[in-house]
């Protein structure tokens, strides 16, 4: 049997988790002459270096007649305080996706997460949101329980690794609502990649990867 590709991987979780969810297709990038008329400027590619790993994020140009989106300019932030809150917002996103459940959006939000994951915090994640696994969270939760997560703290612990303390509020109807509190060690990485569709820069714009992800109850109990 041959071996599958990463990206055949990719799409075998997507299918296998959520059956409602399309296939993207990769938008080409076409760089417009100016007798087109229409009104874009041509792909300018800064090369930056910033603390980040040589983060990326991109400012976008829309076209007012097509409405169709070019990437224009890479920009970073301006300071050592933007850089600390750009990976501190990174980080929060992530957890609280990644801990979060809820039946609406599931099957938009868990591929998402996949998609910034490599590694062991892939492989992770996807071995919990595998219908054959006990842990399955549709199993365990059914379809009228909400887990919403709240990031209480991040910390910084070096290079590339965080710690963030956070609380999960579980709501089942017709029961009371529990809370209890938990860290996250997570590793990370930048590692934009110039070679993406539109869609997947607006997604992840600074090609933020986790690489690693534990987390530990921080009580024994939960609490009403």
């Amino acid at each position: 049997m041959a071996k599958k590709t990463p990206d055949e991987t990719a799409e075998a979780f997507e299918n296998e988790v959520f059956f409602s969810l399309r296939r993207q297709r990769n938008i080409g990038w076409v760089v417009g002459a100016l007798g087109m008329g229409i009104g874009l400027a041509s792909v300018v590619t800064l090369a930056l270096t910033v603390p980040l790993k040589e983060t990326r994020p991109y400012v976008v140009m829309v076209d007012r007649a097509t409405g169709e989106s070019e990437q224009v300019v890479s920009v970073r932030p301006t300071s050592l305080d933007d850089q600390r809150a750009v990976l501190e917002a990174e980080l929060v996103r992530y957890v609280t996706n990644r801990e979060t459940y809820d039946p609406n959006d599931n099957p938009q939000r868990i591929p998402l997460v996949d998609g910034m994951s490599q590694g062991q915090a892939q492989s992770s994640l996807r071995a919990i949101w595998n219908s054959s696994s006990e842990q399955y969270p549709p199993t365990l939760y059914g379809g009228d329980t909400v887990i919403t997560t709240r990031v209480r703290s991040v910390s910084i612990l070096d290079d590339d690794t965080a710690q963030v303390r956070f609380v999960r509020r579980m709501e089942k109807e017709g029961q009371t609502a529990v809370e209890r509190d938990f860290v996250a060690v997570v590793g990370y990485a930048f590692e934009p990649r110039t070679e993406r569709t539109l869609d997947q820069v607006w997604r992840n714009p600074l090609g933020f990867t986790v690489t690693g992800y534990r987390i530990d109850a921080e009580t024994l109990d939960p609490r009403g």
